[in-house]
């Protein structure tokens, strides 16, 4: 289980550089900081509007020309994670691409049921694509809807938490793939990791054999997610839905 101070040491981490560029990096830490803020004080989901924010760009600006600051701080936070996460799943530990939109942020605690938390460090983590589609805004704690302070460590045992327990206590997986078949077995060593393999990680070992072992299937999905990676433009946004789409209709055939 991690520490208090361990969390706190990694949230310091990742506010000392919360932009690309340095120049910018006292606007995102205070645009940061009061997105949270008022997230947390009005129960409110503000990933959306973080993600939209703009700065004016430095001067000489004649045209008053903006910057995608929310953006850019969104993805400073996904380098920061994938280095935290060692750049695996936070959930079945597959690799992650290093495209956006296939290793999304992850709302451990949904924005659905838990909007107050929407910004908080402790519950954003880096997912594939397949258990962030997988899991949606399921919720698998017990914690009260209305709750202002965020789990501490030792209080999140109804569920496995990807940001608050040392996976390998609570899984054993294996993982076997050859040029054209790939398998995974997850086991539960302990409460919380039976909960994650019962409710999660079951359908994702299936999915990933569906995919993994069609190798036309598997080509065609490699390429499309490899395609790009600029979510405002139309193009991307069509492919976006289109892969969705499919990995829907996988979910399906495997039985989900």
């Amino acid at each position: 289980m991690r520490s208090v101070k361990q969390l706190d040491e990694e949230e310091a981490a990742f506010l000392a550089r919360p932009h690309k560029y340095q120049y910018l990096q006292d606007d995102a830490r205070k645009i940061w900081a009061e997105a949270q803020k008022a997230s947390g004080a009005n129960r409110e989901d503000r990933w959306a509007q973080l993600a939209q924010q703009t700065v004016l760009k430095p001067d000489p600006n004649p045209k008053g020309e903006t910057r995608p600051i929310g953006a850019e701080i969104i993805a400073a936070l996904r380098r920061h994670l994938a280095n935290l996460q060692g750049t695996r799943c936070c959930y079945c530990r597959r690799w992650l691409q290093n495209i956006a939109h296939a290793r999304p942020v992850e709302h451990i605690l949904s924005r659905d049921d838990y909007p107050q938390f929407s910004l908080h460090y402790r519950n954003l983590a880096l997912a594939c694509r397949d258990c962030n589609q997988q899991k949606t805004n399921k919720n698998w704690t017990t914690l009260d809807k209305t709750a202002a302070a965020y789990p501490l460590p030792a209080e999140a045992g109804d569920y496995f938490h990807p940001r608050l327990p040392v996976f390998d206590g609570h899984i054993r997986y294996v993982r076997v793939e050859t040029n054209d078949a790939a398998i995974a077995i997850y086991q539960g060593l302990t409460a919380q990791g039976r909960q994650l393999c019962r409710d999660h990680l079951k359908k994702i070992s299936q999915v990933d054999a569906l995919f993994k072992n069609n190798r036309q299937l598997s080509g065609a999905i490699e390429r499309l997610q490899a395609a790009g990676d600029n979510p405002e433009e139309a193009e991307m946004v069509k492919l976006n839905e289109f892969v969705g789409a499919l990995h829907e209709a996988i979910y399906r055939i495997a039985g989900g």
